[in-house]
């Protein structure tokens, strides 16, 4: 009976061991998920643009400046800013591939009147309606009568929308900042916020390029004539064929370069 309970609880220990080593794993795994989430959303290319100036004009009509210096990346990276689904959307809509889009504008508005004068006026049945026709805003309001228990209304906006892009610098050799306007001809159309994210096309790893090419030796003098120039990734192979004037002779070269890094 004694050997019965030291087995019994030697397998609850074992029990007990087995449960909290499978619990210690199951939360390990979900930290590792966490931090890798936490990882992947730091990696995120952020799209909002930075408002700078808000300018409401007289007739209500208002225009936003945004800075979008910071909102460019590689085309590589065109599946992981924080608007997949817009860039997704987007190039879909162009029938084209996520790292072929040039650049992305998503501009967030409100379309909203307030405090309208409507007209109110008698149709052929001689029954009130109420109407408002301005700034490329009509609206009908028919209110219930007789045997219609339910008012209705009519409501029909137009308005453009302008978008344009620019650079400025605040001195002749200062750093160059990039500029987003977006503007509307109506007095009812808010802009609420603008995601925006250009893409630049990285550069081909391999490339075949014809030149006419001059160049000047302190022993042999100057000298021109054509070459080819081949690039592969970080190597640039070129060979060229030129006449120098000094010797007045047609002479051949070849040169190659590997590329480090941008200072």
């Amino acid at each position: 009976m004694k050997n019965l309970k030291f087995y019994l609880v030697i397998a609850a220990l074992i029990i007990g061991l087995l449960y909290v080593g499978y619990q210690w794993y199951q939360d390990s795994r979900s930290l590792k998920v966490f931090e890798a989430t936490k990882r992947e959303v730091a990696k995120q290319i952020l799209t909002g643009a930075k408002e700078i100036s808000r300018v409401v004009k007289a007739n209500g009509t208002e225009a936003v400046l945004l800075d979008i210096t910071g909102n460019r990346t590689s085309n590589k990276n065109a599946d992981k800013t924080d608007i997949p689904d817009i860039v997704d959307t987007a190039a879909l809509a162009l029938d084209i591939r996520t790292k072929q889009l040039k650049e992305v504008t998503q501009i967030a508005a409100q379309y909203k009147a307030e405090n309208l004068q409507l007209k109110a006026q008698l149709d052929s049945g001689h029954h009130l309606y109420y109407t408002y026709e301005a700034n490329g805003l009509k609206l009908k309001f028919t209110p219930p009568y007789d045997t219609v228990k339910n008012a209705t209304a009519d409501f029909l906006g137009t308005f453009g929308v302008t978008l344009a892009q620019g650079y400025k610098r605040q001195w002749f050799l200062g750093k160059e900042k990039s500029l987003l306007s977006v503007s509307s001809d109506s007095p009812y159309f808010k802009i609420n916020k603008v995601n925006y994210v250009g893409f630049d096309r990285a550069p081909p790893d391999f490339g075949l390029q014809a030149k006419w090419k001059a160049s000047f030796n302190n022993i042999a003098g100057p000298a021109s004539g054509p070459a080819l120039s081949l690039k592969l990734g970080r190597f640039d192979l070129e060979g060229d064929f030129q006449y120098y004037i000094n010797n007045k002779s047609w002479s051949w070269g070849a040169s190659t370069e590997f590329t480090i890094g941008k200072l």
